[in-house]
């Protein structure tokens, strides 16, 4: 398999500033085994060749260490045997260029040469004869005389990193051809840490044994991997022959680490610990009370773990669980987590009770998958209903609906209290409706566990019930449900639940500061629940997603960047919604790189197990985010592919309907996405979504529709922000062919952050501006608007028309934007409802002005899209 070099291109400039530098002796790349400095090094002399220099390229190996100038007998001079003929004819031929020309040697791992070798370079350092680019490989020794090469010479030092998460993903899409599901590639992070010359091992083995296969075009890895012999060879001849001791240090750690310091010291021999230090084999972080220890790559643990006898590794989990048990901090959750986790493949007797509270602690810290195995333990272990609940509970978030509701439907309700049943209910309905897709089913067992719940224990049925509302597009009836609900009030679970439906439907009615106080309740609520911590994320993107509308976006990029730091070191699902939101935001923002860059890998992901939850729902601000940037083709390929899951609740149809007319617009189809949006307005008006109503008018304005200031000056009244007051003025300014209004509404958009609006709302005035003859404005408001885009990747079709400088009117605009896509003047008239005749004649005029003569030399007269 081809690998190439990915996430390099900081490591590439540093090299070449050194070589340029006539102050610097060239460069020294050091960094662990594996993580690409030779290739780093024979990319930076590929590129030196390239401006002319002349390369030479020697290695040091522990082979030819033993003989003198082993690594530069290439350039040893024939038939020489005086010591100071030979170096000398070495150094001559190693520097030899035709005059002018400069010299660039590159020496891997430098710190392995002989001698006389060492001495070489020493000289060529001296005499300035040369520039070089050496590596080191960290943690070897260093021989003195080497070390004296450094104090010749100004090197530059340039320490190389493993290739962090999002790099090794792209690295992944290149090789393998297509994306990545992202669970994939941060599995295959975290066990080689970004080390490529790791990863391509195991990629490699992986795709050869089916486990690494691509389905519907994405990559997924399946299974616990399996190390290919030529790594475990690679891994155990640089840890070396390990003594006894020292692989029990090892073999602990691979079970349990980190482990703390004077724990592990009481498990094995304390100067074992100190020479695999030595070794480099295991690495010390401080901590509040000591110092953890952890293996010094995961890998090691991978390769010890292979070979290890079960009976010991078993043995050496309760050990370490033992330690965790006495500690002061046994019972904080992650180390409840950690012991009960260790216990389930150790000699320890099961505990019943400390599974279950360690199932709700690692829903808490995210890890469904491991809740759902310590809760099964704990049902086995005989601890009753309650690690059921909890079970299921991780079921349902991992997309396994119909496993959770078997979990749930298996539980006796006689063995619960009253307010036990109704959680039950609420748990096995919000399954039915989320997890399964059937809201039907989800009403019917809510309304018949509310005929047999008490009034005091009806906190979960009627907060269902606001949820249910909501879930159908049915806010009026959502908000009655929820009038007597306080969400501070009811079971955590609950009330998170709830304040995320509140905070959903005053942003989108345009009640900011409302859906923002609903959004900090459900926050609060979250904390206290063990059961529910994605729903944190929920809200945050209902938090996000209200301040959007209503324009105060550097707010809503504040807030996502709170909540993607906070799910960045979570597992699964949880990651990727926090990356979702921070997607959501620079789209909001305009910024279309970062936003199709977040929401692909999120959306890719979450489609994974979530295709009817997350997956579609961040798949449209996807679609709308490549639209944006120009990218029609993959944009209407990803909305299409909507098409075919019909969604049975949360239609999001304002941002569904936005998505589909920006759609249309990058294809030309302006006045058809205009079209689109008029009847989406109505109907958010009509649910009382004004807030939903503004984006969808502001966005039919910067289509080029004219009639939508008189309603956006109403709503300027009613929504919260500064967005409709502004999308108004815009709107207006349009109407009136108001070139520098225009341009002022242009500028304040910009101030709040909305560029994509910005950019349009400079390229009509530039269109205004034309139309009057004012060239020089006009050209002016087009630059502007054409820098805004390319520093944010936007394309929009207002922005294609100003820079066009064509003397056509919009409808014929559009028709060439249609052909132009390719269509017939059939199709075109279809995509437009027009007749074929008509859609002829404005072609036939707009070939007249141009002086073209055909369909073809029209639509070339075009500026293509960037994306």
């Amino acid at each position: 398999m081809s690998w190439p070099l990915v996430g390099r291109s900081g490591e590439l400039r540093t090299v070449e500033a050194a070589l340029a530098s006539a102050e610097m002796s060239g460069v020294v790349i050091y960094g662990a085994a594996g993580v690409g400095k030779s290739r780093v090094a024979r990319e930076a002399l590929s590129t030196a060749a390239g401006h002319g220099w002349i390369t030479r390229w020697a290695v040091g190996t522990s082979s030819a260490r033993s003989i003198p100038l082993g690594a530069f007998t290439t350039w040893a001079p024939p038939g020489v045997a005086e010591p100071v003929q030979l170096l000398r004819g070495v150094i001559d031929a190693l520097t030899a260029a035709p005059a002018g020309e400069p010299v660039v040697i590159g020496i891997d791992d430098v710190h392995l040469l002989d001698d006389l070798s060492t001495f070489v370079v020493h000289q060529i350092v001296s005499r300035q004869a040369a520039k070089l680019i050496l590596t080191v490989r960290e943690g070897d020794p260093i021989p003195p005389a080497m070390q004296e090469v450094w104090r010749a010479g100004r090197l530059e030092r340039l320490h190389m990193q493993p290739l962090p998460l999002p790099e090794t993903t792209g690295l992944l899409s290149q090789v393998l051809g297509g994306p990545v599901e992202p669970d994939a590639a941060q599995r295959l992070w975290n066990l080689t840490l970004g080390n490529t010359l790791y990863l391509s091992h195991i990629v490699e083995q992986e795709i050869a044994d089916g486990r690494i296969t691509s389905v519907d075009g994405t990559w997924h890895w399946v299974g616990d991997p399996r190390l290919p012999p030529s790594l475990v060879e690679l891994i155990e001849s640089r840890t070396g022959d390990l003594p006894g001791p020292v692989g029990d240090v090892i073999d602990v750690l691979a079970v349990g680490e980190p482990v703390e310091l004077d724990a592990l010291r009481k498990i094995v021999e304390p100067d074992a610990v100190e020479e695999a230090e030595t070794r480099g084999l295991i690495l010390l972080a401080p901590t509040a009370t000591g110092h953890h220890v952890r293996l010094s790559h995961p890998i090691y643990g991978e390769v010890r773990r292979k070979h290890a006898p079960a009976t010991k590794l078993r043995r050496l989990r309760r050990m370490v669980a033992t330690e965790l048990a006495a500690s002061a901090e046994r019972d904080e959750i992650p180390v409840l987590v950690r012991r009960a986790a260790l216990s389930l493949d150790s000699d320890l007797a099961p505990d019943a009770d400390l599974l279950t509270r360690a199932a709700h602690g690692a829903v808490w810290l995210a890890d469904l998958v491991l809740a759902e195995r310590l809760a099964l333990a704990a049902v086995r272990a005989g601890a009753g209903a309650e690690p059921s609940l909890v079970r299921a509970h991780a079921l349902s978030w991992l997309g396994r609906g119909q496993e959770a509701d078997e979990v749930l439907a298996a539980i006796d309700p006689t063995a619960l209290t009253d307010r036990e049943r109704a959680r039950l209910a609420f748990l096995r309905a919000s399954n039915l409706l989320w997890a399964l897709g059937d809201p039907d089913g989800a009403k019917a067992l809510i309304d018949e566990a509310s005929r047999s719940t008490p009034a005091k224990d009806r906190g979960y049925i009627d907060a269902f019930l606001a949820v249910y509302w909501f879930a159908m597009d049915e806010p009026a009836a959502a908000l009655a449900a929820s009038e007597d609900l306080a969400p501070e009030d009811m079971p955590p679970v609950v009330g998170a639940e709830t304040a995320w439906v509140l905070s959903t439907i005053h942003g989108d009615a345009g009640r900011t500061t409302t859906a923002v106080t609903r959004a900090q309740s459900g926050y609060v609520a979250a904390t206290r629940d063990f059961d529910n911590p994605q729903m944190r994320f929920n809200i945050a993107d209902s938090h996000v997603g209200a301040l959007l509308l209503a324009g105060r976006i550097d707010e809503a990029r504040e807030v996502a960047a709170q909540v993607h730091g906070q799910a960045a070191n979570l597992p699964g699902a949880t990651q990727l919604i926090g990356t979702a939101v921070a997607g959501r935001a620079a789209l909001g923002a305009g910024d279309l790189r970062q936003a199709c860059t977040l929401l692909e890998h999120a959306a890719t992901g979450l489609c994974a197990n979530h295709s009817l939850g997350w997956g579609y729902r961040y798949q449209i601000p996807w679609a709308t985010a490549l639209a944006m940037r120009g990218d029609t083709a993959a944009a209407a390929e990803t909305l299409q592919a909507l098409t075919s899951m019909p969604r049975p609740f949360r239609k999001l149809d304002h941002e569904h309907s936005v998505a589909g007319a920006w759609v249309a617009a990058s294809q030309g189809a302006a006045s058809e996405a205009v079209n689109i949006l008029l009847p989406a307005a109505e109907r958010a008006a009509a649910a009382g979504q004004f807030a939903a109503e503004v984006i969808c008018l502001q966005t039919a304005a910067q289509f080029g529709e004219r009639g939508c200031g008189a309603r956006l000056s109403v709503l300027a009244e009613i929504v919260e922000g500064p967005r409709a007051a502004l999308a108004a003025r815009f709107a207006e300014a349009l109407a009136h062919g108001d070139a520098p209004g225009l341009a002022t509404v242009a500028e304040q958009f910009a101030q709040i952050g909305d560029h994509v609006a910005a950019v349009d709302a400079s390229s009509h005035a530039a269109i205004e501006y034309r139309r009057r003859g004012l060239r020089g404005s006009s050209l002016g408001c087009s630059a502007h608007a054409t820098r805004l885009a390319e520093e944010f990747g936007i394309s929009t079709p207002a922005l294609r028309q100003a820079s066009g400088r064509l003397p056509l009117t919009d409808r014929e605009y559009e028709i060439v934007m249609l052909i132009g896509e390719g269509l017939s003047n059939r199709a075109v008239a279809e995509r437009l409802t027009l007749s074929v005749r008509t859609v002829e004649s404005h072609i036939y005029r707009a070939m007249s002005k141009t002086g073209t003569s055909t369909r073809e030399e029209l639509a070339a007269l075009l500026p293509r899209r960037t994306g």
